[in-house]
């Protein structure tokens, strides 16, 4: 009999697999990013479906087969409902989920980012917290996966021709830098984001927030090779005025 290991974990991502069960990724305290093969879960009679629904959390039992888990138990702490109340709110989480998949390798220690996710789903539930909390949470994630952003030689205070995100070294550079990963911001764009990477953070107008989420997904993209697709989703709604 396979040794079970028990762990706290939020499920970021659910995939289909064969008729009923599904592959799911979890972020956990103890065992790092997984995979766990979640059997049976896709019929309304199983005991276990919430437990490969994303967001859900709370204590997993686990058995190890080889290079994946599979689900034995699990024990419901929170679904973080309250996200889908408000569709910023909503993709704001979602992106969130996507952030910890992309930003994590599988199988190393993952304490710190799984605080970080928790926190923001606790505000975004909770808090009311919304797009100023997802920026905090995306600096921050960014930050512990060795991706730190920064004014570079700039600041908020600066005030060049027009200001440049440079996708390569995570930083504002001058406005004569020309490379294919040199991004123009808007001014009022660089000053919100300079408030929140200064600690002190700022309101901001809706189309501000987007452009700051489309160059670090851009950025996301250039350092890792992943894409944000949740991110998108969110710059789009909140372009579009939703």
């Amino acid at each position: 009999m396979k040794e079970e290991k028990k762990t706290d974990g939020i499920c970021l991502r659910s995939v289909e697999y064969g008729e009923s069960d599904r592959i799911i990724t979890l972020l956990t305290d103890k065992l790092g990013k997984i995979t766990v093969r979640a059997r049976g879960v896709s019929s309304p009679k199983s005991r276990l479906r919430h437990a490969a629904v994303p967001f859900s959390f709370g204590e997993y039992i686990l058995a190890e087969n080889g290079d994946f888990y599979s689900l034995r138990s699990f024990d419901y702490n929170d679904a973080f409902t309250a996200v889908s109340d408000d569709l910023v709110r909503y993709f704001s989480a979602t992106a969130a989920l996507e952030i910890a998949d992309k930003l994590t390798e599988e199988m190393v220690p993952v304490n710190e980012e799984m605080a970080r996710l928790l926190r923001f789903l606790m505000s975004v539930c909770y808090d009311k917290g919304g797009v100023p909390e997802f920026l905090r949470y995306f600096l921050d994630m960014l930050m512990i996966a060795g991706y730190a952003v920064s004014m570079g030689t700039m600041t908020k205070d600066s005030d060049p021709k027009y200001f440049v995100f440079d996708l390569e070294g995570g930083c504002f550079s001058s406005s004569a830098l020309r490379t294919p990963y040199a991004v123009k911001m808007t001014a009022s764009s660089v000053r919100l984001l300079a408030s929140f990477l200064e600690g002190e953070g700022a309101e901001g107008d809706p189309l501000s927030f987007a452009e700051i989420f489309s160059v670090l997904s851009q950025y996301v993209k250039v350092k890792t090779g992943k894409n944000l697709r949740a991110a998108f989703e969110l710059c789009d709604l909140l372009r579009n005025g939703k």
